[in-house]
């Protein structure tokens, strides 16, 4: 089994700051859909249903925000687009091993967003042949945090071809065309002391009248 690869290496749109701008509105808004769930007769599945549906509506809502974020199927199996080429859907499931069928397979409506290579061989060395999928893991308890990754998979099986985990310490940073302007020169401080400044305070602090406050 071959090592996983960054996902830029294989496709060179999914950069760093895309993935880290999905994966985190993607946790954010799962982590605030579990919170909702707290009732005694919560279970697992509520859980899973709210969190699923929450991260489904925060997708759509997201296409408005990033000019490089289409979404090309609106379904419940939702698919949307990072660039121009790789087409994404999103799973609450164990990444290292997956339970749901159609995270290693594709739905009907997947597969008309996709040609499949004519050939087994076909793409298995440059990654063109897979599934890309966000993987939300839910976390055992209320001390860990939920994990997000990016993995593409080989179709059928649960090898991953590209792998990359959301980190929530790393900043994400948008970039920007404006001209930062040229920095202003300060006037030199005067660091020499002020002794008629301090002897100034001592004459007003003697001259206070005493309210007796404390």
């Amino acid at each position: 089994m071959s090592q996983a690869v960054h996902p830029s290496k294989i496709d060179p749109e999914l950069t760093e700051e895309r993935l880290n701008a999905v994966a985190r509105f993607m946790l954010d808004v799962y982590s605030e859909a579990i919170s909702h769930t707290q009732h005694k007769y919560d279970n697992t599945y509520t859980q899973g249903s709210r969190g699923w549906a929450w991260v489904k509506e925060a997708i759509l809502e997201h296409e408005n925000y990033y000019p490089w974020l289409t979404i090309v199927h609106r379904g419940n199996d939702v698919q949307f687009k990072i660039g121009h080429t790789s087409i994404f859907r999103f799973f609450c499931d164990d990444p290292e091993s997956p339970q749901k069928k159609f995270v290693t397979s594709p739905t009907e409506a997947e597969a008309s967003n996709f040609t499949l290579p004519l050939f087994e061989d076909y793409g298995l060395v440059d990654g063109s042949d897979g599934l890309w999928r966000f993987m939300i893991r839910k976390s055992l308890n209320e001390d860990d945090e939920h994990e997000l990754f990016c993995v593409k998979y080989k179709h059928g099986l649960k090898e991953a071809i590209a792998k990359w985990q959301f980190n929530k310490t790393v900043k994400t940073f948008v970039s920007s065309d404006a001209e930062i302007p040229a920095a202003s020169k300060l006037p030199e401080l005067n660091l020499a002391p002020r002794r008629e400044l301090a002897n100034e305070d001592d004459t007003n602090e003697t001259e206070k009248p005493n309210n007796e406050s404390v």
